[in-house]
Formats: C-alpha cells, structure tokens, sequence
C-alpha cells in the first residue's frame, strides 16, 4: 500500500480507538439523605435550647452542690450543638464531583475544594460521621442492627424499607486545602468536623459508584 493511501487512513483509525471518558461526574447529597441530616439538625437545636432553657435556670437558682455538674454539662452541650448543627447542614448541602482531573468537594457557604488524584491517599477507617458529630450523636455505625425507611429513586412512589445507609468514608489528602475556605468561622466548622480529610457522606447519590469510580482512580495512578 502506497504511504499516501496509509496517510489517509491514520484519521479513520484514530476515530477507532477507545477515549478516555473526560466527562465530569457529579454526586448531589440524595433526598432521603438530605432529609434525614436536617432532621438530625433539628434534633441538635432542640437539646441546643434545652441546654440553654436549663443553664439559664441553673443560673436564675444558684449554682450549688450537685448543680455544678448539671451547670458545666450544660455549658458543654452548649460549646458543641453548634458545631454538630454546622456538620448537619454542610452535609445535607454536599456535593462530590469528580474528572480525570480530579474530585472536588461543595458545599453551602462557599466551601470548595478540588484535589488531584495524585494529591488524595486514599480511604481512612470507616465512620458514619465526622468526630464531632461522633462524639455528640454517636456513631450509627456501632448499631448495625437499626434499619430506616429509604426513598427509590426520584421516579418510583415507593418507599424502601429497613436499609441500610451506606457508611460515610473520608479520604485522606497529602495536602490540606482547607485554608482555600475564606470564612475564618467556617473554616474552624468543616475542620472541626472532618479535619483535612473529604468526606464522602453515606446519603450522597449512587453512592457506589462513587467510591467505586475513586478506588479505580486511586489503583490507575498506583
């Protein structure tokens, strides 16, 4: 075959070959996700005003014997509910997004965090959520037993019943970013709830394929 007819082929041939996927995938927090952090939000204002109705009453009595450790209880509930509140919303608010390029992370009040594929580590031990909210709610993932009422998919009108939420997992980052987010407030918030690290929430749309599709990026680069 004469150079000129293998020429002419090269571009044929190209259009042949498998291309890379570039598309960027995004992962929104699901309803039924959304709907139960904002009721755990709930929950944290209430004992939030509870603990503020019973120090201010602690105060109004006097502060004596027993009612020391009731007032300093109080106080800590206080100190934290915030915080557990803010670790509520900004996961009911999440966003994952990820490319060839990278994953990047949002959220409400402008929270935005892109990392490469080589500057994420991989999975840390697996919480279902952030410290914070650990040590004031609990950690769901201690009672494997308990079962919700799960929502299909947005074009069914059936509900789910006793499944289980997908555990939350946080990926570990070779360089804390955390510094890109301008609110000082809000920037002590998301450190105090997942530190450097990126949360990938349990409630987050196809969650699976989520994490599948970063432990096929993290073993690609490897």
């Amino acid at each position: 075959m004469a150079n000129s007819e293998v020429q002419d082929l090269t571009p044929a041939i190209a259009t042949l070959a498998p291309a890379e996927n570039t598309e960027d995938s995004t992962y929104p927090m699901s309803r039924a996700g959304r709907r139960q952090a904002l009721v755990l939000f709930v929950g944290a204002v209430s004992i939030w005003a509870f603990a503020l109705w019973t120090f201010v009453t602690i105060l109004e009595d006097g502060v004596a014997g027993v009612e020391w450790v009731s007032g300093a209880l109080m106080l800590g509930i206080l100190l934290v509910a915030p915080m557990v509140g803010w670790a509520l919303l900004e996961e009911a608010y999440s966003r994952v997004t990820t490319s060839v390029r990278g994953i990047r992370y949002r959220t409400l009040a402008g929270i935005d965090l892109t990392y490469s594929w080589e500057e994420v580590s991989g999975f840390k031990s697996k919480s279902s959520r952030g410290r914070v909210a650990r040590f004031f709610l609990g950690d769901e993932g201690e009672d494997k037993a308990s079962e919700r009422v799960r929502d299909v998919e947005a074009d069914s009108d059936i509900d789910k019943e006793n499944e289980d939420e997908p555990e939350t997992r946080l990926l570990e980052v070779r360089q804390d970013r955390t510094g890109q987010i301008a609110n000082p407030l809000v920037r002590f918030l998301h450190r105090q709830a997942h530190g450097a690290h990126i949360p990938i929430f349990g409630g987050l749309e196809n969650h699976s394929t989520l994490t599948g599709e970063i432990a096929s990026r993290l073993e690609g680069k490897s």
